[in-house]
Order: structure tokens, then C-alpha cells, then sequence
């Protein structure tokens, strides 16, 4: 009788033993938080005509956002161009197009935009939906940032 409950015994430690490990094994890795995740400012304007005695235009500066706030996670955490909606559908497909390119990036939670994407794009509105994620974990933050394309720099008053 004692060999009976000792085998019996046996065998739910190891059932619970083996359940306790494949409960670990799912559990997701680090965290990625991004409540109140935003840029400040949320837009950068990019131009077409650019002074040509400019260090930008003689070094060939793109154009930076600020780092986007409010993103915390396991590292690395990392971001993705997910979609842009445009003033017309063409425009945002050729943003996409160049993004797919390289001509514009995002890159540590910045936007890039090089001149030569700016060169490209026609003038208007491109409203950003970046991906965020790490190893088991993502968000989409949607419309968070905008790239406002016009011909001429604004006036500084």
C-alpha cells in the first residue's frame, strides 16, 4: 500500500513538475510599453527649394525629427515605417516607395527623410503609422507623426 501512494505521489510531481515548465516556456520575453507615446513637435517640414549655400544642401542633410517619447521596452526596440496616408493615394505610395528605398527611414524612434526622397515627393500632407516592437512584443502607434512637404522654407518671423 505505501509503494502504491509513493508511486502515485511520484508521478504528480513529475506531472506537475513538467506542466510548471511548459508554463514557463510560453510566457513572453520583456515588455514594451506605449501609452502616451508621441513626438514633440509631431510634424517636420521638408522643402523642395533648399538654399543651395546651406550646410544642408552642400552636405546633403536630410531632414530629423525629434526622438519619439513615451516608449519603454526590453531592448532592442525597434521601429517601422507600417503605413502612411497621404493627400492622395499616389502620393502615399510613392512615400512608401521611397521609404522601401532607404530615401527615408525610421531609425532609433527618428524620423529621416534625405533630400532626395524630398526631391521626389509631391507637396502636402503624409500622416506616419510607425510599428514598435521587440522580441515578443509590438504596437502599432497610429498616426503619430506627420511630414508636411512644401516648396519653399517658412518664413521665420
Amino acid at each position: 500500500m505505501k509503494r502504491i501512494k509513493n508511486s502515485i505521489a511520484l508521478v504528480c510531481l513529475t506531472l506537475l513538475a513538467v506542466g510548471l515548465m511548459m508554463s514557463c516556456s510560453k510566457m513572453k520575453v520583456g515588455y514594451l510599453r506605449t501609452a502616451g507615446a508621441s513626438f514633440a513637435p509631431d510634424s517636420i517640414n521638408v522643402f523642395h527649394n533648399i538654399d543651395p549655400t546651406s550646410d544642408r544642401y552642400i552636405e546633403q542633410q536630410p531632414f530629423v525629427s525629434t526622438s519619439i517619447q513615451g516608449v519603454a521596452g526590453t531592448n532592442p526596440v525597434n521601429f517601422e515605417l507600417a503605413s502612411v496616408k497621404a493627400d492622395t493615394p499616389a502620393a502615399g505610395e510613392l512615400f512608401m516607395k521611397l521609404y522601401k528605398e532607404g530615401e527615408i527611414s525610421v531609425v532609433g524612434g527618428k524620423v529621416i527623410v534625405s533630400l532626395k526622397a524630398t526631391q521626389q515627393l509631391t507637396n502636402g500632407h503624409y500622416r506616419l503609422t510607425l510599428k514598435v516592437y521587440n522580441e515578443d512584443h509590438e504596437a502599432l502607434l497610429k498616426d503619430i507623426f506627420k511630414v508636411v512637404v512644401t516648396d519653399d522654407e517658412l518664413p521665420i518671423y
